[in-house]
């Protein structure tokens, strides 16, 4: 297997912040502030998502005097928090450029090992789409469970032992074992093969050099992202109701559609 490079060997230099250092520090606490049940991984379609939540920034700017006045269940909207929203999303994007820039530098992989993240990858996805969309359908907390134990990056070999160790762990509960292994698009199957593979997932990570700090900076990241979709769950429920009646500009405030072309 060809040796990883390590950080120390090629670092990027980061992204300067798109924010004050006073900003950057209030986000980063109110992110933080985040109960840990909450917080969710990464969207897909990252980048295309972060375009949208930027024109919805923009949308809300505009319309502020008259988002303000909407009453909602957890607050009225204040003009300072949808005016932070274009710069949160600046931000946001900041922090994951600069934490995907230092996992490229700091998890090398050969094309095999690649081939087994990919794999296990796909595996864990199958079965964590058979709890969400059935065994935990109508269960916050096994919801909440299912979020907190699949949160590390895709190609980042010590998430991944971390991500499947938990996995495993509920997989192999008297509660789901028989119930996972009766499913009929193979999960049970999938199930084995994560055991099976995770020493070599284990040997994989022991060989790959990440960063000091990296795993805090990407739970930051993961709160960072939470926040903003808080804020912008917010601004959309007060824009739907506002422009209900005028399909035009309710349409403004329509939620993330992912791309139908390739991921970003």
């Amino acid at each position: 297997m060809a040796k990883p490079t390590t950080s120390k060997a090629r670092r990027s230099n980061p992204s300067p912040s798109p924010v004050s250092s006073a900003v950057a520090a209030k986000f980063d606490a109110a992110a933080r502030a985040l109960p840990e049940e909450i917080v969710r991984t990464t969207p897909a379609y990252p980048r295309s998502w972060l375009n949208w939540a930027a024109r919805i920034a923009a949308t809300a700017a505009r319309d502020a005097s008259a988002l303000v006045t909407v009453p909602l269940d957890d607050g009225s909207l204040r003009s300072e928090e949808i005016l932070e929203l274009a710069p949160l999303v600046e931000y946001v994007r900041a922090a994951k450029n600069n934490l995907d820039a230092e996992r490229a530098v700091s998890t090398g992989v050969d094309a095999s090992e690649s081939a087994l993240l990919s794999s296990v990858r796909a595996d864990q996805m199958k079965i964590i789409r058979a709890f969400r969309t059935l065994r935990f359908r109508r269960n916050k907390v096994g919801l909440s469970l299912i979020r907190s134990l699949v949160r590390g990056a895709p190609n980042d070999p010590q998430d991944a032992v971390q991500d499947n160790t938990g996995l495993l762990s509920l997989c192999n509960s008297s509660d789901h074992e028989k119930w996972l292994h009766s499913l009929p698009n193979g999960e049970g199957a999938a199930a084995q093969r994560l055991w099976d593979r995770h020493n070599d997932l284990v040997a994989l990570a022991a060989k790959s050099t990440i960063p000091a700090g990296a795993h805090d900076a990407r739970e930051l990241t993961h709160r960072l992202w939470t926040l903003l979709r808080l804020r912008l769950d917010r601004v959309l429920i007060a824009g739907r109701y506002l422009f209900a009646g005028n399909r035009a500009r309710r349409a403004e405030y329509r939620g993330f559609r992912r791309p139908t072309t390739t991921k970003k």
